[in-house]
């Protein structure tokens, strides 16, 4: 185990104590320092802290992009397994969100392994669609079913928040590594955090995560091939939601 990889597993157990881990590739919807100006109107707040003695800890997101603002309904794993096809999720058969209003939403299965950053997804999502708005306050019911039974319902009290996302990306190939900068948005705090993200045609993500007090970022050893092309994009995190910037394409 390389020592990039250590840090980059003590870096998102840090991002799970402080304000919950939810760090999957959540910036891409079917898909980005300054200091802080401290907290506004819209500055960003999350739900409740996670329960420890739950076997899953599930939020509801809200995500303002260049694009428009949407929503994100999503339950991860909580602990630390040894394989990733393991924990309380992975024998889930089906996942139900209902809305304040009875509104029902039916969540996707989603374990994977970044083969770059060696980050780890072990949870249910559901992106909204493109500029559909956030979801009102209210409590949302999360209902884990086992095929007919419901064996688990936990409540998330939703307050929608957001924050502004990255600008003015810019980015080089240096040798194989990639090096790109952006302009943060106002209101950043050492609550949040960024990543960075590479959507190859007919490739895996590559991502990786940045500082909350970053405005630039090296990502060493890019695993493309000359001439590969795609998208990237730069998002910044908090306990509640993201903001994904502008997508760029990319010839490596």
């Amino acid at each position: 185990m390389t020592q990039r990889f250590i840090c980059r597993r003590l870096a998102l157990l840090g991002a799970l104590l402080a304000f919950t881990i939810a760090c999957g590739d959540d910036s891409h919807r079917g898909p980005g320092e300054g200091p802080s100006t401290g907290p506004g109107e819209n500055s960003p707040t999350g739900p409740s802290e996670p329960r420890f003695d739950e076997p899953a800890y599930p939020e509801v997101w809200s995500s303002n992009a260049f694009d428009g603002p949407s929503y994100e309904f999503k339950s991860n794993c909580m602990g630390e397994f040894e394989g990733l096809e393991t924990c309380f999720l992975w024998t889930v058969t089906a996942l139900i969100v209902e809305t304040p209003d009875g509104t029902r939403f039916e969540l996707n299965k989603d374990f994977n392994i970044n083969d770059y950053s060696g980050e780890v997804t072990r949870r249910w999502v559901l992106y909204g669609p493109v500029g559909a708005g956030l979801m009102p306050a209210g409590d949302y019911q999360f209902h884990y079913y086992e095929g007919e039974q419901i064996v688990l319902t936990q409540t998330v009290d939703y307050t929608p928040k957001t924050i502004g996302f990255p600008q003015d990306i810019k980015w080089i190939r240096d040798g194989d590594d990639l090096v790109i900068e952006w302009t943060p948005p106002e209101g950043t705090d050492s609550q949040m955090w960024y990543k960075v993200l590479l959507f190859p045609d007919g490739g895996n993500v590559i991502s990786d995560v940045i500082n909350w007090d970053a405005s630039g970022a090296r990502l060493p050893d890019i695993p493309l091939e000359d001439g590969a092309t795609g998208t990237l994009n730069v998002a910044i995190y908090f306990r509640g939601g993201y903001a994904p910037s502008q997508y760029l394409p990319f010839t490596w």
